[in-house]
């Protein structure tokens, strides 16, 4: 997978899961089953679906539950790839290069220039949409189960149907977020697998790298 295809994916997924709920929530009140449902019948959830692409890329709303496990996988990063200088630092030295990206821009300049490296970041990249697909589908599915509960108090002719269709995002929600740790520590390990390819390889470029930053 490459990246730019990586990041049109991870705009409309949360749309997508979005129209496919409401879906699943009108055809409860409207008495319909799933597949009765004319998707022709339906084109705001579809505008909606584009909206909540759009909102999830300004606001980062994912970062909710992705941020905690970002700044680990980020530090991991940075701190295999300092290891790799075989210079003695100043803490003021250590504290410089952890801080703006610099040393996480060492690792993806390498990366983005060693065909190899390259090779395995399409890995990277399809486990990070897994990553951020579970943590969209964790973050939608409790926002929907409310509405779900919540309509109950208005359908009441459908109070079963809507009862269990909430109980079953929480659940599935919660399954969702289990695979999205899953997802994180399958991305250090294939994060991991590319830092020992540099730590063969390009050691010296790393050195370098570190040394020019620092003159």
């Amino acid at each position: 997978m490459e990246q730019e295809t990586l990041k049109k994916l991870r705009l409309i997924i949360p749309g997508i899961i979005t129209v496919l709920i409401s879906l699943y929530f009108i055809s409860i009140i409207t008495e319909k089953e799933f597949k009765q449902v004319d998707f022709s019948e339906y084109s705001i959830p579809f505008l909606i679906a584009l909206v909540i692409g759009v909102f999830y890329y300004l606001t980062d709303v994912r970062h909710l539950i992705t941020n905690y496990s970002h700044k680990k996988i980020d530090l991991n990063i940075k701190n295999h790839i300092i290891k790799l200088y075989t210079h003695d630092l100043t803490n003021e030295q250590r504290q410089f290069l952890y801080q703006k990206n610099r040393l996480k821009n060492i690792f993806y300049n390498i990366v983005d220039n060693d065909e190899s490296l390259s090779k395995k970041s399409k890995n990277v990249y399809f486990n990070g949409l897994i990553w951020t697909t579970t943590a969209d589908y964790f973050i939608i599915s409790l926002i929907f189960s409310i509405v779900f509960f919540l309509s109950i108090l208005i359908y009441t002719d459908v109070k079963q149907e809507l009862l269990i269709g909430g109980f079953l995002l929480i659940v599935s929600g919660f399954i969702s977020f289990g695979l999205h740790i899953l997802a994180f520590f399958k991305h250090i390990s294939l994060s991991n697998e590319q830092i020992e390819y540099i730590e063969t390889h390009h050691v010296n470029d790393v050195n370098d790298r570190i040394h020019q930053i620092l003159q």
